[in-house]
């Protein structure tokens, strides 16, 4: 069983998600960051990023991914998670079912969010990564481009889908191929283009197709 940690100090959000988790992970609460290393998500209370935003920087770490989960969330706050790394971000009261569906497509490595905020997300990162005070060497941008096409035509097929917003499942279907097929294609495009995550691959794609 994968273990997963629920990181608030609400024990009503507690005992609700608990009830919707503990019969499909290992799983576990934490009262400060140092309780939850090497659990595969962290689910995270938005009240706690609220009152100490510093906690965003947490959501570097490659060991564990984190899902967000708040109520009327502002969308501006849900793209500062997803820009420093959160892998996504789920209202409070959605029901069981919906949290544990955000909670696999995370351990998938698809990034849950709304759909229409994805290029937003993109668009942030783009200026984040823009230098004023440094020119992208030209030999820079011919590698990449060069790393770009050395991808298999159905991993491109998969990469600008990603771009799109879209998850394993859709892409799967839209591809007739199985999502298991899409996640090696991801493998393999995330090795040859050294990138981490999904949105810096939408990220790469749209900087340099």
């Amino acid at each position: 069983m994968q273990n997963i940690v629920i990181f608030s100090n609400n024990q009503t959000l507690i005992k609700l998600w608990s009830h919707a988790l503990i019969s499909h992970f290992d799983l576990s609460t934490a009262s400060q960051a140092s309780d939850f290393n090497g659990a595969a998500v962290v689910v995270i209370d938005s009240k706690l990023i609220d009152e100490d935003d510093s906690l965003t920087l947490l959501f570097a770490n490659k060991t564990s991914r984190f899902l967000v989960i708040g109520q009327d969330w502002p969308e501006s706050k849900q793209i500062n998670a997803l820009v420093h790394g959160a892998a996504g971000y789920c209202g409070e009261c959605e029901p069981a079912k919906l949290l544990l569906q955000a909670i696999y497509s995370v351990l998938k490595g698809d990034v849950w969010i709304q759909r229409h905020l994805v290029p937003q997300v993109i668009g942030t990162l783009v200026k984040m990564k823009a230098d004023p005070l440094q020119e992208k060497k030209a030999s820079d941008s011919i590698e990449s481009v060069a790393l770009l096409k050395s991808l298999s035509a159905r991993e491109r097929d998969v990469a600008n889908m990603i771009r799109e917003g879209e998850n394993n499942k859709t892409i799967a279907s839209k591809l007739g191929i199985s999502e298991r097929t899409v996640k090696a294609h991801l493998t393999s495009t995330f090795k040859k283009l050294k990138v981490n995550d999904r949105l810096h691959l939408a990220l790469y794609i749209k900087e340099y197709s």
